[in-house]
């Protein structure tokens, strides 16, 4: 009753919806009450009929009476008012009629009203009998919505509330259960404004039941089958709710947050809700209430709660097996009523659980777990957390599932709040305790002193167990296999997931709020790390559209596109420094293909400062074993991982190199996976695991030089680790097998470089991602890339171009950027390793392997070298076997630059591996060196943007349909779908004609300069102590079998296919055949002719480079032509392994190679230079065809120098030219003459530089010169008109010739008809006649020889003519611009005085007889012993020795000529270079005293007081050239410029060269050689110079100058050798010659010397210890080479005495020299090539230093030029004294200009 009572102040009116009663109109009126709000004021009174008494309204309802409403009604309230009550059995037949089912349902309203009315007040006890008679009138009905509520009140009165129901349990039970599940059916049924009246009809009926139940009584009679019906029907109506679909509107129309918001939700929003929210659906305006009205609830929440509320009263006496319907339907609830939870927290006012009905079903299943069932509720829950096989489809098992992981969640929590509590509490009693020690107050609230110590904490279940609950859960949920398709299944099981993740997350909260040290112990590590594990299984079954891995945005969790990946993703982007077991990055590696590279390029860092990947993890080989075997990482789309994988491994295996037992065990691992990748033929790409490679290298090395021989009596005990063997043979199939690249000609496409749409968008559209490939994916369900996106993201392979080659212009990603550097290396950029072929990487290792056998101490064993050499073997093997180009490429790296020293030793060249800077200058001609444009630009005239070239054209697309792959090389990805091009990308035809294909776009070069090697050398430059080329004692296994490399370049040379191969043999074979003794085995010796024949033959014929598959753009089989002219010329120095016909062939071909490009044709002019000198034979045999070929390709002004210098060097030996005819000289004089015309052209700008010009135009007078001289004195005469007339035209246009040719028609005058020096020499008989004194030796004496002089002023000549004291003797000086001609004559009209006369002549005739014998004495350079005379004694002794005569005997011979090579001094003359005879023709006396060039008509000097004057210029003007060069010897080890100066001798090669480089002078009394500065008193009494009738060169030589004491810094050498424009500098140092090693202003050219070997025995090598050298006095010197050496010495060594010299020069210096580069000459013959180009370098510094650089254009006067000058100076001084004179210049030619003076021009035609 007190519940009815409680109850019937909700039933009110004004929200009641009364019956409907329109179909009974006529009692409308007299039985509803009209409502309060619809009466009208104004409406008149109506007159109520009286009342009826009580037996009148029961007779007017007593059958038969037709029951009246209004009559019904009446009864009814006199009912509730009379007193007392009539007898039941008055109102049975009323009752019968109106609650009859037939009765229309207002009647039956009031029937029950009256009945309710009665029982209501009835206070006897009803019969059981009367109790069933009544309780049939509510028997076989249902529940309407008019009749209801009254039905209800009427029941509830006769059962007293539901007290007196004996005998009727049961009936009522069942009754009840029926009406609930009508009301429950209308309320699924009717129109939300219906919706609470229907719930409040429900409730009503189950506060009925539960007062039913809830009676002690009642229950008792009650089964616990039917208490379970009850509960089960119950169960039934709430799982029908919980599958009411959300479509109805709940009573909160807000919509939840998403679920992963769960731990970002602000509490007040949590505390706002109070049951399920869902997404409201589209209602319509009817299905808002009005504002009067209360919202509607979800059908499951009023269900919930009445099943929770029965729940309660009855959970005492359910028995246990119950507990498998509630729990299910519990967990489902849960799951229905899920709101998102906050984190947690031990502050008060922050909600900590659930809020609302859920924190009600909470509650509840807490009572359950801690009741006396709790362990059955446990196994309940365990079984309920994972999943059931027989429910595959059934979402209702999801939903329990979820409920259950809820529930598990929320003791979960509460056990954290509990732990969390607790330790907050005691950080505040540990720093709340007084300074006495007494604890202090603390003010806890009540709150946090209940969680910290909860009643309610589940017994016997902490949180491991809980926990371990958990991680088998998400463990059967990740094995059990879901086929289904439907995207609801998936998200009901995301949502289990993600609960389960969410628990995980408030499990990572706890720990991270600990106190710092605090870590979890090993069982709760594992329980996270393994949970963890399994829900990141999860992730590797997700795809994207395109079936690739859909990418976790690790950077940005919430970009994620479900909650659960939102979850996950925020668990795996924790700390690595959360313990966990497995830890969080092997977690990552499990699922690293659904990451991106940025990502899992960390996790090997963190890894191995974790220590998980060394010994001091149990689990570390495992580890390391997982990595190894993960196909993601290793493959294309993981560059930056890969390469920090190898850094973590290449640490870790350094680290355990003295552990023997681990680091095999690890190098085991990686020897497998090296098998692995070597079996897939896919992916030939190994970038970023050279590493791994190089570690095996390292263990094979390891293995082999650490083996232990057992002992002979022991048998073999098999090695459980792989052998040596077996591993060199995986290396060389790997570098053998690999991928061969494509030769196709059009644009390759990587198709890892074609993004994949897997990664999402928000996460993309963060910061750029350069670094790694898979940024540039998005999640397909989000947003599509468009094409401008596409391109604008990195490829793979662009950012390996970035970090590889060139070596530098690679950009980080932010996530890279944000990363720290690993502790175990340092951090460069990731693009530092180029991208390497898997079989070069096998090279790669393979030299490392010999590298480390060969260059280190393991040499001493030979097992180790036997080892080396067949790792040679297999190096070489792979130049010419391998398949893939860059493993050839690889081989070719290391093999290039392996040397010898001048002991044979082997080492590797690294850090002066090209020091002349050949091979660059070799690689820019074919657009691989540092400067030179890529070949794939040249000769493009369209745009190859990669947007153009998308696909690969081939012409075999038919094949790829048979199954061959689409893609090599370079990397494999996910091949884009034909739906994702590019709209502007064509479809292209299988077999595209040529014209109709693409652009060609060639593909990457595979080197260029400078060259990043793949390989680290050991010990570089430093000889092997075991290993050599060659022994000269003995065959012995120590020589490395270097013939099998020559064969292998001899098979590239021939028949190479590939182009990157052939040019890098072509660019790299000339440096390395430039060391000699490499090569020095007798195999060697024999390959080389054959290597000249492939060569020559190769040129000749075009063989050489046509069977390229695929030239690059631009280049052709020509280019490679050119650069095999560089190693013909290396050749030369091999000369003595040819025969013959073979070394005219070489001329031959060097000859023919004038015909090529311009490169070309230098070349081999410099070759053709080499050979004058080292095959003079060949060369003169094919010189005049050479001279023809000259004449025909001198139209390129750039070529002027390089020929001309030929030219110069080739008129310099004599024996080159000795049988040319007159034509061949005539040609050699048109190519001089010929550039001189275009250098010469007044106000013509040269198309080459200033200073080149006119140092092309000096070259072509001195070549003029050169070869003139070389002419047969009898055949000048008819070379004269055709030089004449060029050297006019070569000054067409001018008034007149200019000075310079002007000197060139002085000289022609003066050699013409006499090879007479320029300059004469003081004989005997000039000393005699010129002498006064000796007439009578007792007479005065008088000082002047000459008793009247006069002079003439004739053409450009100046004729003294003097009448000398001597009798009858007259002495004629003419003074050209060219020399200076003295004649001494004895007139014969003077009558002979003899003796007995007066005053006899007793001189003349024994001083010309002395004169015919008298030669030039030379002395030799010993010093004078103690106790010699005086020099001026000397000299007097000298002079009388003259004047005296000496009768020869017959038969006795001559005096042997002075050697010019050997160490004599000439003392003050200067005799010709050459002993030549002197030979004079007639017409040499008339052209020297003729007025040449001028007209017949001459002038005598009047006035000579100016001649003094005139007569010192010109005498101090040099008559030729003069220049000064410096000599340095750097020592062993020498760089410093002091130590250079310092040194005081040199090496015996060193000293051989400066006698032949020129003549040693005595400083002292010198005349006539140009001293160049010295002084003997400074700088020492001797020098060495050379000279000819041209010029003369001084060399200031370093090591003969004395080094004084008080001159420290050398200055007084430097001064001299500072201000040299050109130095010699022999280098014996053993390293490059830096070229400002000497600090100075003139800093111009260097020439150095050097072996062209290293060693220490190169410093004191002397050529001559290989000849058997003649006594100078007895023999000769051979002037010609030689080509056989001595029968007692080794052929190679003498072959091997050749050194190399390289020309330095300054910046802004054009290329003038004829030698290029470098090059190998003889010992022999070096002095003869080092002294022309010391000749042609002065030259040219001269004009560039008073060119200022080549910045001012100001012309040089040479010697000859400069005494021009004066002569004509005084000539216009005396014009101007004297004006309109005779001798003037008349007749010069009329109106022809300076052609007309071609007839008296050529003086052959007068004299």
């Amino acid at each position: 009753m007190a519940r009815q009572q409680a109850d019937t102040p909700d039933v009110s009116p004004r929200y009641r919806q009364r019956s409907n009663t329109t179909t009974f109109s006529s009692f409308t009126a007299g039985w509803r009450r009209p409502r309060l709000e619809t009466l009208s004021t104004n409406a008149p009174p109506q007159t109520q009929p009286p009342p009826l008494a009580f037996d009148a309204l029961v007779e007017a309802l007593s059958p038969p009476a037709v029951p009246s409403l209004s009559h019904a009604r009446s009864l009814a309230a006199v009912i509730s008012t009379q007193s007392p009550l009539p007898r039941a059995a008055l109102l049975n037949p009323v009752l019968g009629s109106l609650c009859g089912v037939d009765s229309p349902p207002p009647l039956q309203c009031v029937g029950y009203e009256i009945m309710a009315a009665f029982w209501d007040r009835y206070e006897a006890k009803i019969g059981t009998a009367d109790k069933l008679s009544y309780f049939s009138l509510f028997l076989h009905t249902s529940w309407a919505t008019e009749v209801g509520e009254p039905r209800l009140r009427a029941l509830r009165a006769l059962t007293k509330g539901g007290i007196d129901v004996f005998g009727i349990e049961i009936p009522l039970l069942n009754l009840l259960k029926s009406w609930m599940e009508g009301a429950f059916d209308l309320l699924l049924s009717c129109d939300p404004s219906d919706r609470a009246e229907r719930e409040r009809s429900i409730e009503l009926l189950a506060s009925y039941m539960s007062s039913v139940l809830e009676h002690p009584e009642t229950a008792a009679r009650v089964s616990e089958g039917d208490l379970a019906s009850v509960l089960q029907f119950y169960a039934a109506l709430v799982s029908k709710t919980l599958d009411v679909p959300s479509t109805i509107p709940s009573s909160d129309s807000t919509s939840a947050p998403p679920p992963t918001a769960q731990n970002e939700q602000s509490p007040s929003v949590k505390a706002a809700s109070n049951g399920h929210r869902r997404n409201p659906s589209s209602m319509s305006m009817r299905s808002h209430p009005p504002s009067s009205i209360l919202p509607s609830r979800h059908p499951a929440e009023l269900m919930v709660t009445i099943y929770l509320d029965h729940l309660h009263s009855q959970l005492k006496s359910l028995a246990p097996r119950i507990l498998t319907l509630i729990l299910p339907l519990l967990f489902r609830a849960q799951a229905f009523f899920a709101s998102p939870l906050p984190r947690l927290s031990v502050m008060s006012g922050r909600p900590h659980g659930p809020v609302g009905l859920e924190e009600r079903i909470q509650k509840m299943l807490h009572s359950l777990f801690a009741g006396p069932y709790g362990t059955s509720c446990m196994m309940i829950l365990k079984r309920h957390l994972s999943p059931s096989t027989d429910q595959a489809s059934d979402p209702q098992s999801f939903a329990t599932s979820f409920g259950a992981h809820r529930t598990l969640r929320f003791d979960i929590r509460q056990g954290l709040c509990s732990r969390m509590a607790r330790a907050y509490i005691a950080r505040l009693s540990s720093v709340s305790y007084t300074p006495s020690g007494a604890p202090g107050q603390m003010d806890l609230e009540k709150d946090l002193m209940e969680r910290a110590w909860s009643k309610d904490d589940l017994s016997g279940w902490d949180l491991l167990k809980l926990g371990r609950m958990l991680c088998k859960s998400i463990e059967a949920w990740a094995k059990r296999p879901i086929t289904e398709s439907d995207e609801a299944i998936h998200a009901e099981r995301d949502k289990i997931l993600d609960e389960a993740a969410g628990t995980l997350k408030d499990i990572f909260q706890e720990f991270d709020e600990r106190e710092d040290g605090v870590d979890m112990d090993e069982e709760e590590a594992s329980i996270a790390g393994e949970t963890l594990r399994h829900l990141a299984s999860f992730v590797r079954s997700l795809k994207n559209a395109d079936d690739t891995p859909m990418i976790i945005p690790l950077l940005q969790p919430n970009d994620a596109p479900s909650p659960f990946l939102r979850t996950l993703t925020s668990l795996l982007a924790r700390d690595h420094s959360t313990y966990m077991n497995p830890s969080l990055s092997t977690t990552l590696l499990s699922i690293s293909d659904h990451l991106t590279d940025a990502d899992t390029t960390k996790l090997p860092a963190v890894m191995f400062e974790q220590h998980d990947l060394s010994p001091a993890s149990p689990e570390w080989l495992s580890n390391w074993e997982s990595i190894l075997s993960n196909a993601t990482i290793f493959g294309p789309t993981r560059p930056l991982t890969r390469l920090e994988v190898m850094k973590a491994l290449q640490a870790v295996y350094d680290s355990l190199k003295d552990m023997h037992s681990y680091r095999m065990a690890l190098a085991e691992l990686i020897y497998k996976f090296c098998q692995r990748e070597a079996g897939e033929c896919i992916d030939d790409s190994g970038f970023g695991s050279s590493a791994m490679w190089r570690i095996l290298a390292d263990e094979i090395v390891l293995r082999t030089v650490n083996r232990k021989t057992p002992p002979a009596d022991e048998p073999p005990t098999p090695s459980p680790y792989s052998s040596t063997q077996g591993m060199i043979e995986l290396l060389r199939r790997v570098a053998a097998e690999g991928v061969q690249e494509e030769d196709d000609d059009t644009a390759s496409v990587n198709t890892s470089d074609t993004p994949s749409p897997a990664i999402f968008a928000p996460f993309s559209s963060g910061p750029s991602t350069a670094a790694s490939p898979i940024l540039s994916r998005r999640q397909s369900d989000y947003r599509n890339i468009s094409a401008r996106d596409t391109s604008a993201l990195p490829s793979v392979m662009s950012l390996l171009s970035t970090l590889a080659g060139s070596r530098s212009h690679s950009q980080h990603s932010q996530e890279q950027s944000d990363a720290p550097p690993p502790p175990f290396v340092t951090s460069p950029s990731p693009s530092l390793e180029p991208a390497f072929t898997r079989a070069s990487l096998a090279v790669v290792a393979l030299v490392a392997i010999f590298s480390q056998l060969a260059f280190t101490p393991y040499s001493l064993i030979q097992a180790n070298v036997d080892i080396a050499s067949s790792v040679f073997g297999h190096i070489v093997q792979m130049v010419t076997e391998a398949k893939c180009p860059r493993a050839r490429v690889a081989a070719l790296q290391f093999l290039m630059r392996l040397r010898a020293d001048r002991d044979h030793r082997l080492y590797f060249v690294e850090g002066h591996h090209d020091p002349e800077g050949h091979i660059t200058s070799l690689a820019s001609l074919i657009g691989r060196g540092p400067d030179s444009v890529h070949p794939d630009d040249r000769g493009q005239s369209i745009d190859t943007s990669p947007e153009e070239f998308p696909l690969r054209v081939r012409s075999k697309g038919a094949q790829e349909r048979d199954g061959r792959r689409a893609s090599r090389g370079r990397g494999v990805g996910p091949s884009q779908p034909t739906s994702s091009r590019s709209r502007s990308r064509a479809p292209i035809p299988i077999s595209p004609p040529i014209s109709a294909t693409l652009p060609l776009k060639p593909k990457d070069n595979l080197w260029a300069v400078p060259e990043m090697l793949p390989f680290t050398s050991i010990d570089a430059d430093t000889p092997s102590e075991g290993i050599i080329s060659y022994d000269l004692v003995q065959e012995s296994p120590r020589v490395l079998p270097i013939d099998i490399y020559l064969v292998a370049l001899l098979g590239i040379l021939e028949k190479e296919r590939n182009w990157e191969v052939l040019s890098y043999v072509l660019c790299h074979l000339p440096v390395q055949l430039a060391n000699k003794h490499l090569f020095c085995g007798p195999k060697c010796r024999a390959l080389f002719a054959k290597l000249l024949t492939v060569i020559c033959s190769g040129v000749t014929t075009g063989d050489l480079g046509s069977f390229v598959d695929r030239w690059p753009v631009g280049l052709k089989a020509r280019d490679a032509h050119g650069l095999a002219y560089h190693t013909l010329s290396v050749l030369i120095s091999y000369r003595r392994c040819f025969e013959l016909p073979l070394r005219h062939a070489l001329v031959d071909v060097l000859r023919e190679g004038l015909n090529g490009q311009p490169s070309t044709i230098i070349c081999c002019l410099h070759a053709l230079t080499l050979s004058a000198f080292e095959l003079t034979s060949s060369l003169k045999r094919s010189l005049p065809t050479l001279l023809e070929k000259l004449s025909q390709i001198m139209s390129n002004p750039d070529m002027a120098v390089h020929i001309l210098s030929f030219l110069s060097i080739v008129g310099s030996i004599s024996e080159l030219h000795a049988n040319l005819r007159e034509d061949d000289f005539k040609m050699v004089f048109g190519v001089a003459l010929q550039y001189l015309q275009y250098h010469n052209r007044p106000g013509a700008t040269p198309t080459i530089s200033w200073a080149m010009s006119q140092h092309v135009r000096m070259i072509s007078f001195y070549v003029v010169y050169v070869w003139f001289l070389a002419v047969k004195l009898s055949d000048r005469p008819r070379h004269i008109p055709y030089i004449t007339r060029q050297l006019l035209l070569a000054n067409e246009g001018r008034p007149e010739v200019d000075e310079p040719t002007e000197v060139c028609f002085d000289w022609l005058a003066r050699y013409t008809y006499a090879s007479a020096d320029p300059r004469p020499a003081n004989s005997v008989l000039s000393e005699i006649v010129m002498s006064p004194t000796n007439t009578n030796q007792t007479a005065p004496s008088s000082s002047e020889p000459a008793i009247s002089e006069k002079s003439w002023l004739m053409g450009n000549s100046i004729v003294t003519i003097r009448a000398l004291a001597r009798l009858g003797w007259i002495e004629v000086v003419s003074r050209r611009p060219s020399g200076f001609t003295k004649f001494i004559c004895k007139l014969e009209n003077v009558p002979l005085v003899g003796p007995g006369d007066v005053d006899p002549d007793m001189v003349s005739l024994p001083a010309g007889i002395l004169m015919e014998r008298e030669e030039a004495r030379a002395e030799r350079p010993d010093p004078p012993a103690a106790g010699q005379v005086e020099e001026g004694a000397a000299e007097e002794s000298a002079n009388n020795e003259i004047r005296a005569v000496v009768s020869v005997p017959s038969g006795t011979p001559s005096p042997p000529a002075p050697d010019p090579i050997t160490g004599y001094v000439w003392s003050k003359t200067a005799p010709s270079q050459r002993r030549k005879q002197v030979n004079v023709d007639p017409s040499f006396l008339a052209l020297q005293l003729s007025p040449y060039p001028n007209s017949p008509a001459h002038r005598r000097i009047v006035d000579e007081s100016n001649l003094p004057a005139l007569f010192r210029n010109l005498d101090r003007t040099p008559v030729i050239d003069t220049h000064k060069v410096g000599i340095m010897y750097v020592a062993p080890g020498q760089t410093h410029e002091l130590d250079i100066l310092r040194n005081t001798h040199g090496s015996p090669a060193y000293t051989r060269f400066l006698e032949g480089i020129g003549r040693l002078i005595n400083l002292r009394g010198q005349v006539d050689v140009y001293a160049g500065g010295l002084n003997p008193d400074e700088d020492g009494s001797y020098a060495y110079a050379w000279w000819d009738d041209i010029g003369q060169v001084l060399y200031h030589t370093a090591t003969m100058m004395p080094n004084a004491p008080d001159d420290e810094y050398c200055v007084n050498k430097k001064r001299h050798i500072g201000n040299d424009y050109v130095r010699i500098v022999w280098n014996d140092g053993g390293r490059p010659y830096r070229f400002d090693t000497l600090a100075t202003q003139f800093q111009f050219v260097n020439i150095v010397i050097e072996p062209h070997s290293l060693g220490a025995i190169a410093a004191f090598s002397n050529f001559r210890s290989t000849t058997t050298p003649a006594p100078p006095d007895i023999k000769p010197p051979s002037t010609g080479p030689n080509p056989n050496p001595s029968p007692n010495s080794s052929p190679h060594e003498s072959e091997n005495e050749y050194f190399k010299v390289t020309v330095q020069r300054a910046r802004g210096m054009k290329d003038f020299t004829p030698i290029g580069s470098f090059k190998l000459i003889s010992a022999e013959k070096l002095p003869l090539l080092v002294r022309q180009l010391s000749l042609l370098a002065d030259w040219f510094a001269s004009v560039f230093e008073r060119t200022e650089r080549d910045e001012v254009e100001v012309e040089v006067i040479t010697n000859w030029r400069q005494r021009l000058q004066v002569v004509k100076r005084f000539m216009r001084g005396m014009e101007e004294g004297s004006a309109g004179g005779a001798g003037g210049r008349e007749g010069r030619g009329g109106g022809e200009g300076v052609i007309g003076q071609e007839a008296f021009r050529n003086f052959t035609t007068a004299y």
